[in-house]
């Protein structure tokens, strides 16, 4: 038995190492934004891509408890051996899920699901104490305009029922460290009633096409020849608050060789 037990505590060990999640702590003046990401499995295809899970954590705060500035947009840039497909996969019209309930949004694009999660967010009204508030949020494969699109649909019934769709474009960069752009205008959702600070994502899909199991997330492990493991920087986000604060961090990612 006390040989099972220390089989069962190394074999911990090793999957806690092939887990382990990155976090970043960027601070300037007292506005404080903590990432946390974890991006599963360890090990990846030495070329080409593999399907992949990816769990964000993200909060935006202040060292003072004061309301910290709105977060005006955002871009992320993924790196060329990061890959998003969604040839085959159903697509979800910014129309059909604004206005609308969780249950609503899913009944109509559920096809279309890439990811689903949480968040904080607090409604400031003009003359009124902030309102705290929490609710789901579920990710869909979706275009805007001409443009492919990832659709973030927020959904609360407290303080009182609303929705809104934060829109990511999507654009294909031709950066030799990244291959894609994601950006993103939160003014434009939130409108000015009030400000994230807090969410809690999976993003994760797998799908058929043409008879073959597809995923929209996908990565590579890059490590040189000789070398069964590396680490990469995997995203660049760049985070622009009112008042000109400009926030970024690198996500970097720690990945194996599969045999």
């Amino acid at each position: 038995m006390r040989k099972r037990k220390i089989w069962v505590l190394a074999l911990l060990a090793v999957l806690g190492l092939c887990t382990v999640a990155t976090a970043a702590v960027i601070q300037r003046g007292n506005l404080r934004l903590t990432v946390l990401s974890l991006i599963q499995p360890y090990r990846l295809s030495r070329t080409g891509t593999d399907p992949i899970a990816v769990f964000i954590s993200g909060h935006v705060g202040t060292t003072d408890k004061t309301v910290p500035p709105q977060l005006e947009r955002m871009t992320v840039k993924v790196n060329r051996h990061g890959l998003l497909q969604s040839e085959g996969l159903p697509v979800c019209g910014i129309s059909k899920i604004q206005p609308s309930t969780t249950t609503r949004a899913l009944h109509v694009c559920g096809p279309a699901l890439i990811g689903s999660g949480q968040f904080w967010a607090n409604i400031v009204l003009p003359g009124q104490k902030n309102y705290p508030t929490h609710g789901r949020l579920l990710v869909f494969n979706g275009r805007q305009g001409n443009h492919p699109a990832i659709l973030a649909h927020v959904f609360t019934a407290d303080p009182f029922i609303t929705s809104f769709v934060i829109v990511f474009r999507i654009r294909r960069l031709s950066d030799k460290a990244f291959g894609t752009q994601l950006s993103a205008s939160f003014p434009q959702a939130l409108g000015t009633w009030g400000y994230l600070n807090r969410i809690k994502l999976t993003l994760r899909r797998d799908y058929r096409y043409h008879g073959k199991v597809r995923s929209y997330f996908n990565a590579g492990c890059p490590a040189p020849k000789g070398f069964d493991r590396t680490s990469y920087p995997l995203a660049l986000a760049t985070f622009y608050f009112a008042e000109q604060i400009q926030l970024s961090t690198t996500v970097t990612k720690n990945c194996g060789v599969k045999e």
